[in-house]
């Protein structure tokens, strides 16, 4: 946690002259996270906007680890943070807000900045990140979800496996486009070309082995979020 916490430091970007901004999410998800070597299971709750062009989490996780980071021996501020993050899909932005007692604080950070990218190289592969319907559905909180395959062109035994519920719009090619090429420039350096992901709601990631994630409730309240040195949510 503290190599995380010299990065957003360094990334810190002042919000001088920032004009207001408002976004709408549309849906949040409550995820079951197990945990691996244990019967335990965290819990986090992911706001999507149906455009695909954000995602939010106030995840109290992650408040409270960011809260130890800053606060020590200060039980009381750890217990009462908060933290809201909103990732700009499209200029893979994260915009944090946190506050505990009187401490409030802003931030601006472009996750490249906080990803390390080896060298521009000539060799870069070209890889497409496909989605391919296996033809199974599923059923997550009585809705029905359909299950896909999804790999990388180059290595198609590295999948795994998404399920959506393509009932509930959200434009998943805009959502995940520039997160996949930003991982995959890190991981190996390749060039992501395409992904062919479905419209729908995520409600589960699995691989053959474990559940990885899987909805255990869905909100359709929509939550409007107005971001300008403060962060304030409204249904």
């Amino acid at each position: 946690m503290k190599n995380v916490l010299a990065l957003i430091t360094l990334c810190f970007v002042a919000f001088g002259n920032t004009q207001e901004k408002v976004i709408d999410i549309d849906y949040t998800v409550q995820y079951l996270i197990p945990k691996k070597r244990s019967t335990e299971v965290d819990t986090v709750s992911v706001g999507f906007n149906k455009e695909g062009k954000y995602l939010w989490t106030d995840s109290k996780f992650l408040a409270k680890d960011l809260a130890k980071s800053f606060f020590k021996n200060k039980e009381d501020l750890l217990n009462n943070a908060e933290l809201n993050i909103v990732l700009d899909t499209e200029n893979l932005t994260l915009m944090l807000f946190f506050n505990s007692g009187d401490n409030v604080m802003f931030m601006n950070l472009e996750l490249s900045n906080l990803v390390p990218l080896p060298p521009p190289s000539k060799n870069n592969k070209d890889i497409e990140l496909i989605a391919e319907p296996t033809g199974d559905v599923i059923k997550i909180l009585d809705k029905k979800a359909e299950v896909y395959d999804v790999y990388p062109s180059n290595d198609p035994n590295d999948s795994v496996y998404f399920a959506f519920d393509t009932s509930i719009e959200v434009k998943n090619n805009r959502l995940f486009e520039k997160f996949f090429s930003l991982f995959f420039a890190a991981e190996d350096n390749s060039k992501m070309k395409s992904l062919n992901f479905p419209n729908g709601l995520l409600l589960s990631i699995s691989d053959e082995d474990e559940t990885i994630i899987t909805a255990n409730a869905i909100d359709t309240t929509t939550k409007t979020i107005t971001l300008n040195y403060s962060f304030k949510i409204s249904e």
